[in-house]
């Protein structure tokens, strides 16, 4: 099994209380200022920079020093940007000390992605200063100047080293923006307060089970809201430690999550369904089996459908290596209430349905058996926190739907944000939810779902729904089954979504968009495609697009942006 394990800190006493991570924070940096909270690792998987309490606290005041001497005031906005996890925390911290209101971005994987996603933010944020790291290489001193665009200070996280600390403010209350990731519009700020955070740090460690003796293990990008506040946070709230490692380190080597989950004996950790495959995809038994995952308590399976092939793949994979299937826990979460709504039960692996295709599709859940024909398999995304006040709501009438019903999922409670940042329709449209006999406000989340024995089962977004003839399709079970159809289809590289004739009215068909491996008969697999899902939906595909690997356009935590693909694909058939 593996070794040179690592342990991160000797200190499992936990901090006192305090009203928000600030306070937590300084009183960690006074009763346990050796604490150890964050561990960086290298692409090499070699520790970079250790960050304990004390240390944290300290540039947390002395960049919160050097925006006052550069005129940045408490609740103006700020773009935060940096690579290294450990200044992207320190520049967070800071910010949150002075009660500047940072909105985190990362630099862009594409240089389409500076005007599609950067720019957007930008204009949204209204910031007045740009708080950095050192730019690594010329690409990210190229999206810096464009940022700026000659006018926007750079305040430099590294130069706070020799400003003054200053103490933190008091009487917080927004505390970051957190843009979404635009799968389905425009990027929209959603505005987190302290009261928000805390609650939600709260019902993270409820329903991750978390402890101060917790280990987090994280590769998810810290600007998105699961890498943030499930995979970083949670350090400063309990005074536990997180060992994080850059996104790229494990797209390129996924096993990478795995073998420091093994070294530093870790016990939760994060990932969207597609890092879970990848796991598989890209490892051997031989790696695999010189494993020692049993550490493991909680790693949750969120950010974009969750699949039961995926879970069932895992498990088996990395059953050698000891990583117990309880702790494979499916969840649902979303920006505007912060991030974690519901978590699958730790004696659970998450149980799955079969319902009745032809009844989901008239949003009716009648569940059927395993092997039935024609079914649908659905996965449970867990027990919603008691915080909640969650309703399953008809979208078009706002009465609430009966049970067995699949209706659009509205929360309420601590955890949900006051609105989008200088958006106010937005806000009003998604955060204004009232049902009919005037209960409310409810935050509209956009995703249709169902309640079952007392799981919240997630069916897709209201607008990525496909209607053709009268019948409500799911883009996600199309995709699946795609990717089925034929070997060299990617899993989870597919998009589908229906287009429009002149007129504006929707032909009777779908075009799907596939990743291939390889160079694969393009006939051969498109035809495998099409037979697929006239198969089995009974719909024709109007046209099958194959493209390279990493094609189809997905938000930094792996959500299809199928509006954008839907783009490439009219680009690449000269229709826009």
């Amino acid at each position: 099994m593996g070794t040179d394990r690592m342990t991160p800190s000797a200190s499992t006493t936990p901090a006192r209380l305090g009203d928000d991570i600030i306070d937590r924070l300084v009183t960690l940096a006074t009763e346990q200022p050796d604490r150890t909270l964050y561990v960086e690792l290298g692409s090499d998987l070699e520790e970079n920079a250790r960050l304990t309490a004390a240390e944290l606290a300290d540039s947390s005041a002395r960049l919160a020093g050097l925006l006052g001497e550069r005129g940045v005031q408490r609740d103006d906005v700020v773009l935060l940007i940096a690579t290294r996890p450990s200044e992207f925390l320190v520049g967070l911290f800071g910010c949150l000390w002075a009660g500047v209101i940072p909105a985190p971005i990362s630099f862009p994987r594409r240089p389409e992605h500076l005007e599609s996603r950067l720019e957007p933010v930008r204009r949204n944020a209204d910031a007045v200063a740009l708080v950095a790291a050192t730019p690594q290489g010329q690409a990210e001193i190229a999206v810096l100047e464009k940022l700026t665009q000659g006018s926007l200070p750079v305040v430099q996280i590294p130069d706070s080293a020799a400003a003054d600390p200053v103490p933190p403010v008091t009487d917080r209350d927004i505390a970051y923006l957190q843009y979404t990731s635009g799968s389905t519009s425009e990027p929209r700020g959603v505005t987190i307060t302290h009261g928000n955070l805390a609650a939600n740090l709260d019902e993270t460690q409820e329903l991750m089970a978390m402890t101060p003796d917790s280990v987090n293990v994280s590769w998810c990008p810290l600007t998105h809201d699961m890498g943030l506040v499930v995979g970083a946070l949670p350090s400063v709230w309990l005074g536990m430690t997180s060992v994080i490692m850059q996104p790229s380190t494990f797209i390129r080597r996924p096993l990478a999550w795995m073998r420091t989950l093994d070294r530093y004996r870790g016990t939760h950790g994060c990932s969207p369904n597609f890092g879970f495959d990848l796991l598989v995809d890209r490892s051997t038994p031989e790696e695999r089996a010189a494993l020692d995952l049993s550490s493991a308590v909680c790693f949750i399976n969120g950010a974009e459908p969750v699949r039961r092939r995926t879970r069932d793949r895992f498990l088996d994979a990395f059953a050698p290596s000891g990583f117990p299937a309880e702790a494979y826990t499916p969840g649902y979460g979303l920006a505007e209430a912060t991030v974690v709504v519901a978590i699958t039960r730790l004696d659970d692996v998450g149980r799955v349905l079969w319902v009745d295709a032809a009844a989901l599709e008239q949003h009716e859940v009648v569940l059927r058996e395993k092997g039935d024909a024609d079914v649908r398999e659905l996965c449970t995304d867990g027990v919603i926190h008691p915080d909640y006040d969650a309703r399953i709501v008809d979208p078009d009438t706002c009465e609430e739907s009966a049970p067995g019903v699949v209706g659009e999922l509205w929360l309420a409670g601590p955890s949900v944000s006051p609105g989008y940042w200088r958006r106010d329709e937005a806000t009003k449209e998604a955060f204004g939810g009232h049902l009919a006999d005037g209960t409310g406000p409810f935050l509209r989340t956009g995703d249709l779902a169902f309640i079952h024995d007392g799981e919240l089962v997630i069916c897709g977004r209201a607008k990525d729904l496909i209607v053709i003839r009268g019948r409500n399709i799911y883009p996600q079970d199309v995709e699946q089954s795609a990717e089925l159809a034929h070997d060299a289809v990617r899993l989870g590289g597919s998009a589908a979504f229906a287009v429009e004739e002149e007129g504006g009215t929707e032909l009777e068909s779908l075009v799907l968009v596939c990743e291939v491996d390889g160079e694969p008969d393009e006939a051969e697999v498109a035809a495998a495609v099409k037979n697929v899902v006239l198969r089995e939906y009974d719909v024709n595909v109007h046209d099958v697009l194959l493209v390279p690997p990493y094609s189809v356009p997905k938000t930094s935590s792996g959500k299809k942006q199928r509006s954008a693909t839907k783009r490439l694909w009219l680009k690449a058939r000269g229709l826009g």
